[in-house]
């Protein structure tokens, strides 16, 4: 996927992506207690921010809108159709953490020198 948002919305969306994939074997569809799901990507936000739709699958394979979602630059699920919030509090902590973690494990950036006129 060739979507642009921040490193912490992308951390949620691969824990979202890999739901659908333990749920239907696909990256963006899924299984909730009122049916099955599926999140389509909405357009690139300046900001980081990940948005785009959710639809809800009929009987009869047809789906349409239920929904949208929204994670925020910091990696904030403020709204995900179809998922319950205790797991979009889950993965929004998972994204934090982790994001933590990878920012310890790299070395402090320099800044280069700073020539001072004389």
């Amino acid at each position: 996927m060739n979507y642009k948002c921040s490193a912490q919305a992308r951390l949620v969306l691969d824990q979202v992506t890999s739901k659908c994939q333990q749920d239907t074997k696909t990256n963006n569809r899924w299984s909730g207690k009122s049916g099955s799901y599926m999140y389509i990507m909405g357009r690139e936000n300046a900001d980081g921010k990940a948005t785009g739709v959710v639809h809800k699958f009929a009987s009869d394979g047809s789906h349409k809108l239920a929904g949208s979602f929204k994670i925020l630059a910091d990696g904030t699920v403020t709204r995900w159709t179809g998922l319950p919030k205790s797991i979009l509090s889950k993965f929004t902590n998972n994204a934090i953490e982790e994001y933590k973690k990878s920012l310890a494990s790299q070395p402090a950036s320099t800044t280069g020198s700073v020539r001072q006129a004389v």
